[in-house]
């Protein structure tokens, strides 16, 4: 394989919001793009915009929950681009907003599995490659849920929480392949997701606790999560990267 050869990122729920954003981002910093969502149709859209920037792209659809379908998808991807260099785990749903007598299994079931299984299986099949080679990055998506905690988001925060002990200890035992493991674990982000769960006047409201006064642009999370699945943080692993706009200063 040739070493001036494009490097290839892996995006999960790339079909929208920060995922999308992130794609587009990699594929300009020099990345060809595996597009992947549960959503054929946005994952092809994606797929075709990052095309259209003369940058090769495919799309894969597939439940990330689902753990055969994604050793599948990891395969199609490997075959079809012939390697995986970065792995950005972002695909998830929105938080289940209720008090705790109100979660259910089903609830609890649903978020665990997108976000932690499909985070896990994804990376279980990508893993053995990046072994093969000595080389990866990988980058999981918490949230800022997962910092300071959310009234009302029991089964989310549990999950994205969940996200950054996984990916400590995967930095951790990675390491000796020279993979790295990092999380971006973003603020008040302005995502298609944001606009249906929150009205604008909430969104307005919630604006004003941040002190650089706005939700973020997607492309603002996709830069970070570039950053770290690039070459120019060979040094970093372990860590939890959190742009919120001041919003948790430590």
């Amino acid at each position: 394989m040739s070493e001036n050869r494009r490097k290839v990122a892996l995006i999960t729920g790339a079909g929208r919001g920060i995922g999308k954003a992130t794609a587009l981002v990699l594929a300009s910093k020099g990345f060809d793009i595996a597009v992947h969502d549960i959503d054929g149709t946005t994952a092809a859209e994606t797929a075709s915009l990052i095309r259209q920037s003369g940058v090769d792209a495919e799309s894969f659809a597939a439940d990330v929950s689902n753990r055969d379908a994604m050793g599948a998808v990891v395969s199609a991807v490997e075959a079809r681009f012939g390697a995986i260099d970065a792995l950005v785990n972002n695909a998830g749903i929105a938080s289940d907003r209720c008090p705790l007598e109100q979660v259910t299994e089903a609830m609890f079931q649903r978020s665990i599995g997108v976000h932690v299984a499909g985070t896990l299986w994804t990376t279980q099949a990508a893993i053995i490659g990046m072994k093969q080679r000595n080389a990866g990055s990988i980058v999981n998506l918490s949230s800022i849920q997962a910092l300071v905690g959310w009234s009302e988001g029991a089964t989310y925060n549990a999950a994205k929480g969940a996200l950054i002990a996984l990916s400590k200890g995967w930095a951790k035992e990675f390491a000796p392949w020279n993979i790295r493991v990092n999380v971006v674990a973003p603020g008040h982000t302005e995502t298609e997701m944001t606009v249906r769960n929150d009205s604008a006047e909430l969104r307005a409201a919630k604006a004003k606790t941040i002190p650089l006064g706005r939700y973020a642009r997607p492309e603002e999370m996709g830069e970070a999560i570039a950053f770290l699945a690039s070459d120019a943080a060979s040094f970093v692993t372990g860590q939890v990267l959190s742009p919120n706009g001041g919003f948790v200063i430590t």
